[in-house]
């Protein structure tokens, strides 16, 4: 049965239908009518207005340049449209950056005497360090699965996000440990002195490393250490923006940022202790 076939005027009972402004028999006014019952329908009631679904509005590259620019407008394109492909290119250039600083301290330390025990033992370090790149980057995507799970659920504050979304936003705060770990490659490219280990002489051996690993200290203690904390500063302030935008705003800035604060310091105390 028609929906209109059953409306009539509240006042006289007359037959209307929904065009009709005033009643044809005995001309109340219909609008004021209709209105009435419009503002008595509870608002849950009421048809929700169609969302068109977020469109992503930054590629890659342009998001690791809003980052630095415009970090809160790219941590919401990146929170409201999630993404591994940054993520994986930020982790990737994080290992490749590791295996460039091994490497360059690799080739400041000279070894001498014999050169057969030499070979063997510039040999024997060239594959410890191979090894501890491949290790460093498998722990490196375990640790950034660990945190977003932590994260997901320290910042969810009701907001019921998912974990793609929690991946995405703290792997592209990743941003920030990538950019300082390239000016402090830079530094120690700069001050990194280098050192000379007679190999046939063991306790001469001995003094050269313990002086080399002294002078690598100071340079990690003037440099190293405020580099870091400027960057884990940043990366919580990244991780913070993308939160609130990824929990619909029920995660404030505050909350996210000391998350992001709190799991960077443990990571970087883990690091300095591997």
């Amino acid at each position: 049965m028609n929906e209109e076939e059953n409306l009539k005027c509240p006042k006289c009972g007359a037959p209307v239908s929904k065009p009709d402004k005033f009643c044809k028999n005995c001309g109340m006014d219909l609008t004021k009518t209709v209105q009435s019952v419009q503002e008595s329908v509870p608002p849950e009631a009421q048809p929700l207005p169609s969302q068109e679904p977020y469109e992503r509005e930054s590629s890659m590259l342009e998001r690791f340049y809003k980052l630095v620019t415009s970090p809160r407008e790219a941590m919401r394109d990146i929170a409201l449209a999630p993404d591994y492909g940054g993520v994986f290119v930020i982790i990737v250039l994080q290992i490749v950056l590791s295996a460039v600083s091994l490497t360059f301290i690799l080739g400041k330390i000279e070894l001498t005497g014999n050169s057969d025990v030499a070979a063997s033992v510039r040999g024997i370090v060239t594959g410890a360090i191979t090894v501890a790149i491949v290790i460093g980057g498998v722990l490196f995507f375990v640790f950034w699965l660990v945190k977003s799970l932590i994260v997901k659920y320290a910042c969810d504050s009701g907001s019921g996000w998912n974990f793609g979304v929690a991946a995405s936003v703290t792997g592209y705060a990743y941003l920030a440990d990538l950019v300082f770990g390239i000016i402090m490659t830079a530094i120690f490219l700069w001050f990194m002195p280098s050192v000379v280990i007679d190999v046939s002489n063991l306790d001469a051996a001995r003094q050269a490393v313990a002086d080399f690993q002294a002078q690598v200290n100071w340079i990690r203690l003037l440099f190293s250490l405020p580099f870091s904390f400027v960057g884990l500063l940043w990366k919580s302030y990244l991780g913070a923006l993308g939160t609130r935008s990824g929990t619909q705003e029920r995660c404030s800035v505050g909350t996210g940022f000391a998350v992001f604060f709190v799991l960077g310091l443990i990571g970087w105390l883990i690091s300095s202790f591997i």
